[in-house]
């Protein structure tokens, strides 16, 4: 069943609209120029745009939602995506605190890299015989952030347990910006495990283990297989990304002019 809220009853001409790929370009000259440029080029791309629009199990607004996280990850970082999707997902009904949401709920991505990275340290320390090569144990600090992180996320991974011993104060600054919005954000819990599905299906991330984790509490929380299918298709969507800075390079502003007194 679609994800429309009652708000958003009736919004299948505003995805139509975001679903045509001349909108996403700073100017309709930019659009114009491509499509002269190369009509079939531009035909296949804009079917492959407009099909991530055409389901109807996300709404506008949470399909722009998951292209502002996809953008704005840390394996990402595209500000132009980011500046675009954030202006769509304002236009589509997002409120500001909803892309906020979303921004805070994605930090915590950075942290993948010390699932692999602390234990590399550790291995080495041993290898040199080195005297600090031994994990801590486990204090009580640590378990009342890992108890205070499983009641608000509801999920706790192994990885976890070597860095919130090794790095405590890291680990309770992670924890705090981990479940900030959780705690006082105001997507539904479904609607920020999606968000969390995108980032770990991405091709620039591609982590298994959270993708795991995430469409399983997406699913605790209601989510229908189809909706889950639409955050893979919009995660595909970024493979346009350098076809659309291209034509803004080539068709936009000043470096279209220059282009015209080349010639």
């Amino acid at each position: 069943m679609p994800n429309f809220g009652p708000e958003e009853r009736g919004v299948s001409a505003a995805g139509d609209a975001l679903g045509d790929l001349g909108q996403v370009f700073s100017t309709a000259e930019v659009g114009s120029r491509l499509r002269a440029a190369s009509p079939t080029g531009y035909a296949a791309a804009a079917r492959f745009w407009q099909a991530a629009y055409s389901a109807r199990a996300l709404s506008p607004r949470m399909k722009e939602l998951v292209l502002v996280a996809l953008h704005a990850t840390v394996t990402a970082l595209d500000s132009e995506g980011v500046r675009r999707h954030v202006r769509r997902a304002l236009a589509a009904g997002a409120t500001q605190q909803d892309v906020l949401d979303v921004l805070i709920t994605i930090v915590g991505a950075a942290n993948h890299a010390l699932y692999f990275a602390v234990p590399v340290l550790m291995r080495e320390l041993k290898a040199a015989g080195h005297p600090q090569a031994e994990v801590p144990p486990t204090t009580p600090e640590a378990e009342a952030i890992k108890d205070e992180f499983v009641r608000t996320r509801g999920f706790w991974n192994e990885q976890r347990d070597i860095i919130v011993r090794m790095m405590p104060e890291y680990f309770t600054a992670l924890s705090k910006v981990s479940t900030e919005s959780w705690n006082n954000g105001p997507l539904t819990s479904k609607e920020r495990e999606l968000v969390c599905i995108a980032i770990d299906c991405s091709v620039t991330h591609m982590y298994e283990p959270g993708l795991v984790i995430h469409i399983r509490n997406a699913l605790k929380h209601g989510a229908e297989r189809e909706e889950i299918l639409e955050v893979f298709h919009l995660a595909s969507l970024t493979g346009l990304e350098g076809y659309i800075l291209g034509a803004e390079a080539m068709f936009n502003g000043a470096e279209s002019s220059n282009t015209k007194k080349q010639k």
